[in-house]
Order: C-alpha cells, then structure tokens, then sequence
C-alpha cells in the first residue's frame, strides 16, 4: 500500500498551481543493502542472506567498475546506469580542455520497454494508493502542512501540477 499525504502549494510563484491542493507520498522506510538482501532471501532462496548480501555486494561494485570504464549498465526490467558530464563551453574545439568539465554525474533511465515492471504505466496499474495510514486520523493541519517547493517539487507547465522529485 502506498500511502498519501495532502498538502496546499503556497508557492506564489507558482502560479498556475498557487493554492490548489496534491498529494505527497508518504515513504514509511528506507531500506539498506543488507534488508534489501534480508528481503530477497526471505522469498524462498535456496541461498541465505549472507550468499545473497555477498552477490548483491559485488553486484553493486561491478556496476560502479563498469560505468568508470565508460560503459553503460542496463539491467533489463529496470533501467539503465550511465555516467554523464557537466562541462562549461569554449569558444572553438581547441579551446575545449579538462578545465571544461565540472562534474560527472551518475544517470539512471528507466527501461522503458513492454515487459518492464518499473514504468510510470506499469506501476500506475498496480498501485493501491490510501489517503490514511493505518492507526491515524488526518487532520486539518496535517493536511495542509505541505508548502510551497519544499519536498523538491517542481512546478508543471500550464496544467498546475507538481511532481514530487526524491
């Protein structure tokens, strides 16, 4: 179950989604690698969670050995790693040095293919979405305690939505 939060955008410079009222998930845990393992385990492997910690482990530095050798990484179903660069621009090639690059950045690009699990359509048809977490009451104030771009909202063309960014 995927729980929701409501909250009014008081963000005036927002204007077209000024005032109106979203929705916000609510994210109840994060998990760390060794839950992850400790989840992954718990479906009935033959393996225990310590097989499964060590291959997931060496599973996550090959990605990074990977992508540092200027590969991408797709892992079908879910999507591709890559590396990209954040670089200021010269005036002609030649000017163009290592000076120029300011940054790399690690990319992640959902697979967007027909069988992924892990597209917005895909996820949208299995979602079961709750206003309420189990055990509580909303109350006005909880409600309505979202503002503005706190949350890393961002706002949405003319349509006034605003889309939540992790």
């Amino acid at each position: 179950m995927i729980y929701i939060k409501k909250y009014q955008n008081n963000n005036k410079k927002m204007i077209n989604a000024y005032g109106k009222w979203y929705g916000r998930i609510i994210h109840t845990e994060t998990l760390d690698l060794d839950d992850l393992c400790d989840h992954i385990a718990s479906h009935g492997t033959i393996f225990t969670a310590d097989v499964v910690s060590g291959t997931v482990k060496k599973f996550v530095q090959c990605i990074q050995e990977l992508l540092l050798e200027g590969k991408k990484v797709k892992l079908d179903g879910i999507g591709t790693f890559y590396l990209a660069l954040q670089t200021t621009g010269a005036e002609c090639l030649e000017e163009f040095t290592m000076g120029n690059v300011k940054g790399v950045r690690l990319r992640f690009l959902p697979d967007q293919g027909g069988k992924s699990r892990y597209t917005t359509a895909a996820l949208s048809r299995v979602a079961k979405l709750s206003s309420v977490l189990p055990g509580s009451t909303p109350t006005d104030d909880e409600e309505g305690s979202g503002s503005g771009n706190s949350g890393g909202q961002q706002g949405g063309g003319t349509s006034g939505s605003v889309e939540e960014q992790p």
